[in-house]
């Protein structure tokens, strides 16, 4: 998240959950990769989204935690331009 707030004016966390919202709802893709790094292991996969800001392409890894089967969310790990 650093290095959103310092790379991509406007940032916020609420401006990126709409634009990740937004490209499900245009019948976007995630890529679902199964995950292979040692210090990752606790978790079978890891999506990665694709999504234009301001022109650019970003890439966001994310991991879904749902230990709570009620209450399951979106972490992201990791965003960059790609």
């Amino acid at each position: 998240m650093e290095w959103a707030g310092k790379n991509l004016s406007g940032f916020t966390l609420k401006s990126l959950a709409k634009l990740m919202s937004d490209h499900l709802s245009a019948g976007g893709e995630i890529d679902q990769v199964r995950e292979t790094r040692p210090e990752w292991n606790d978790w079978p996969f890891h999506y990665d989204f694709r999504l234009a800001w301001e022109g650019k392409l970003l890439y966001l890894e994310t991991i879904l935690v749902d230990d709570d089967p009620s209450d399951p969310y979106v972490r992201i790990v990791r965003i960059k331009y790609a």
